[in-house]
């Protein structure tokens, strides 16, 4: 086979210039594609400036008016999840209604002058209706309090309707997006990993795989784990996970609501091509105005959080109308607990905090902050009855820390939405006995960004926004003063984006929709347009069932060089750079939504997905040049997905059915260059799972239980399996004509090295697994307890994790390893 020589003016690695077929930028040529990028990105915009500036001409010939306010408690708590409607006199909707967010805040935009009647309701509390008149262009603030009211009413159906607000809200007024929610609710009644765990349950949505029990990752219409966006409270979180991915860092008494966008999402979100998972907390606010918490206790951590509202006059010395706050604070305690009778080497601590403040005008400002740590510290560890052993003495500790602060304030007609962030995870890795040997990777993101959107009339919608980012990474390997890689990169990330919603009938939802990408890091430049298009056509009198249809390009310039396979282990993530394209996805979705009232909805959405530019490690790369280090290839996915959910009763919970097909392609490095001829190879991802079945129940059984089962079915994932080995050795004269093992010096036993077959062409068995949920609340006086108990695998099934292949018997014997057993876990829960 030839060998490829990586000189000046030799032969461009294959990776390159598939990269060049692959319509991605020339690695080589930076400037030339800016300046194509350039030619391109001036005309699309100038014709989106054009297509902007016509509407806003003729909206601002209607000038349409808005109401907005908060609503509150009587104690002047905020109250999210209210539904706020204008009635016209004959009882019609003016304009879709609208919900109150976390803050208790709410916008309705682009009502025609005139009378009406606005209405606020939420279960548990008094209607409360008020009759205005608006004049064109008016700004009309109304800010409304709500008296409780007891309601007997089940509980379960409680969280029934609570917890389809958010996508019914999107389903009236937004054409494209898939958007799946969970609430905080949810979360308690899912089985977990020993607590509540929101990326665990995250698995239970259409168009979501996880490939293992012993991670929580997770992947969404055949993309990549690295190309889902995870946001807390609007900012980005690398890595959000505990032990390598066991289970996730959100604390679940914080968290109001995980929500998934799966596909169609607008041009507002970028950064990554397969879903943006949203996880927003709760404020905090208290509606009898007194501090409150909660805590629990679980086979894995102890948690603690406290919230209540911010004193009056301290929000006003904020310049605020009143807030709340929390802090949570999780830690596992193992290493404490049995620290008298053994050493216990890991530990996990997490805090998070919030702070909201209501702004004059009905707008509001929010601060976050998360930090999270695991220590994994071998340092002075022995096992028990046998501390003479040798133990690898190590510390390896890896974390998260995420800084924000977000405004979102009306003025003149428009809403501003802005935010400022920081986030960062680190990992490192050293050697108690080594101390100049040191493993580490890290990765930073300052994130500023705006948006800005208002009505143009009754029947036009605009948004229009940017940001700027700041990304800064390193993975490093070093030992006995030589440095093995050290790769590191800096650059900014820019963005521009604006979109219309058109409506020009009560059956239509049209939306055009424009964003401008672009990366730099030295001599590497990127400028990409992603032109994203909706449309949704309502049917029926009631517009309670729609047909959609999106189209879109995605643009993601961060990788993550995690092997998939590996059930266990961290992202350690680099940017694209002359060597490593950006990946660019188109994706196509059409599908058809229906709600049966608030009682039964079902959803039928099916996909399609190219991707270019994905990257894999490159096994024959040359250790002396950086060039080849991945190899760019593309990807294929398609499937569909099968939402039907049941959501008041005692009875409620929703099945989905998945189908997915998808592919990688690279070139084959054992014959790049070999005659010119450039070969490729293809083959099924690990997340390539042909049918994925879920079904969640929850039921209200007798004596105040709740009880809560998720069964699983999926197809088999692929593997490669080893075909044979072979034996490997040298015939050594000098040493008296026996075997010598080129890597430990003489010997009898010759090593044995394994062949392996067509990478992924073969498929563990099916999977599945039942898992259940008891709790029972108890309620004294001063809040609630409440002991649950979870059990994974309720029928113990031996999930395949790996096979191992054993070829020195005759004949060969295959033997493996199973995923989670049986696995029963108590804990508690308090609130106060």
């Amino acid at each position: 086979m030839k060998k490829i020589t990586k000189a000046a003016g030799g032969p461009r690695p294959r990776a390159l210039t598939l990269s060049r077929k692959l319509g991605c930028p020339s690695p080589t040529g930076g400037r030339g594609v800016a300046r194509s990028a350039g030619v391109r990105a001036t005309s699309f915009l100038a014709l989106a400036l054009f297509l902007l500036l016509t509407p806003m001409w003729a909206g601002a010939q209607t000038s349409p008016a808005s109401i907005f306010g908060r609503v509150t408690a009587a104690a002047g708590a905020p109250l999210p999840g209210t539904t706020v409607r204008v009635l016209r006199p004959n009882g019609t909707l003016a304009r879709p209604a609208a919900s109150t967010g976390a803050e208790g805040a709410f916008r309705i935009t682009g009502v025609p002058a005139g009378r009406y009647r606005v209405r606020a309701e939420r279960l548990g509390y008094t209607p409360s209706e008020q009759e205005v008149s608006l004049a064109a262009g008016e700004e009309r603030r109304l800010d409304v309090q709500l008296a409780a009211q007891a309601v007997a009413v089940e509980e379960i159906e409680v969280r029934g309707r609570l917890d389809t607000s958010r996508e019914r809200a999107r389903f009236e007024t937004e054409a494209g997006v898939t958007t799946r929610v969970i609430s905080g609710q949810d979360l308690k009644i899912l089985p977990g990993l020993a607590e509540a765990d929101v990326l665990r349950a995250v698995e239970v949505l259409p168009g979501v795989v996880s490939t293992s029990d012993f991670s929580s990752s997770f992947n969404v219409r055949g993309g990549s784990a690295d190309q889902n966006l995870i946001l807390l409270d609007g900012f980005p979180i690398f890595n959000p996970f505990h032990l390598g991915g066991l289970f996730s860092v959100f604390n679940s008494d914080v968290i109001a609501r995980a929500e998934l966008l799966a596909g169609g999402f607008g041009a507002e979100y970028g950064g990554r091509v397969s879903s943006v998972l949203s996880v927003e907390t709760n404020p905090g606010a208290s509606e009898d105005g007194r501090i409150h918490g909660a805590a629990g206790v679980s086979l894995i951590a102890s948690r603690l959080t406290l919230n209540s509202n911010l004193p009056g006059p301290l929000g006003r010395v904020l310049g605020g109308e009143g807030g709340s706050w929390f802090v949570s604070g999780r830690r596992s305690y193992f290493d404490q607990v049995l620290k008298p009778i053994a050493d216990f080497p890991y530990h996990l601590t997490d805090v998070q905090g919030g702070l909201t403040l209501g702004t004059r005008g009905g707008g509001w400002l929010r601060f976050t902050g998360y930090t999270g740590r695991d220590v994994l510290d071998l340092s002075d560890f022995t096992l028990p009855g046998d501390e003479d052993q040798d133990i690898l003495r190590i510390r390896w500790n890896w974390g998260n820390r995420v800084l924000g602060v977000r405004w979102e304030q009306p003025f003149a007609g428009w809403t501003a939405d802005t935010r400022l962030g920081f986030s960062e995870f680190d990992e490192a890795l050293g050697f108690v006995d080594f101390g100049d040997t040191r493993f580490g990777s890290e990765i930073e993101q300052w994130t500023l960004g705006s948006g800005v959107r208002r009505d143009l009339g009754a029947r036009l919608g605009l948004k229009l926004g940017g940001e700027a980012n700041r990304l800064r990474y390193r993975n490093f390997a070093e030992a006995g003063g030589t440095s093995f890689f050290d790769s590191r990169d800096a650059g900014t990330l820019g963005a521009a984006y604006g979109q219309l919603q058109w409506r020009p009938t009560g059956s239509w939802i049209i939306e055009p929709g424009l964003r401008l990408d672009g990366w730099f890091a030295g001599d590497t430049t990127h400028a990409l347009l992603s032109p994203r298009f909706a449309v949704k056509r309502f049917l029926g009198r009631e517009r309670d069932a729609a047909v959609k249809l999106a189209l879109g390009r995605y643009v993601q310039f961060l990788h993550s060089v995690r092997d998939e396979d590996l059930p266990v282990s961290n992202d350690r993530w680099v940017a694209s750079d002359r060597y490593i394209p950006p990946v660019i996805s188109d994706q196509v979705q059409v599908g058809i939504e229906k709600f049966w009232g608030e009682r039964w909805y079902a959803s039928l959405e099916a996909y399609g997905r190219g991707f270019r530019g994905v990257t894999d490690l490159n096994f024959a790369d040359d250790p002396n040049t950086d060039a080849d280090d991945f190899l760019a290839g593309t990807g294929l996915s398609y499937g569909a997905d099968l939402l039907v959910r049941r959501s008041q009763g005692k009875l409620t919970g929703w099945t989905t059915i998945s189908l997915l097909r998808a592919r990688r392609t690279f070139p084959d490095p054992l014959v790049l260059g070999f005659e010119g001829e450039d070969s490729v190879y293809s083959f099924a991802p690990i997340f390539d799972r042909t049918l994925d079945l879920d079904v969640v129940l929850r039921y209200q059984l007798p004596w105040k239980l709740e009880s809560g089962f998720r069964w699983n079915f999926g197809s088999g994932i692929p593997y490669t399996r080893p075909i044979g080995q072979y034996q490997g050795w040298q015939y050594d004269i000098a040493a008296g004509g026996r075997f010598k093992r080129s890597d430990r010096g003489l010997g009898e036993n010759i090593p044995l090295y394994v062949v392996l077959g067509q990478r992924n062409g073969e498929r563990y068995p099916a999977y599945h697994r039942l898992d259940a949920t008891l709790r029972r609340p108890f309620e004294p006086r001063w809040g609630t307890i409440t002991p649950y108990l979870q059990v994974l695998n309720v029928y113990n099934q031996r999930n395949v994790l790996f096979y191992f292949y054993n070829y020195n018997k005759t004949p060969p014997t295959r033997s493996g390893i199973s995923m989670f057993p049986v696995l029963p876990t108590v804990g508690l829960e308090v609130t106060f």
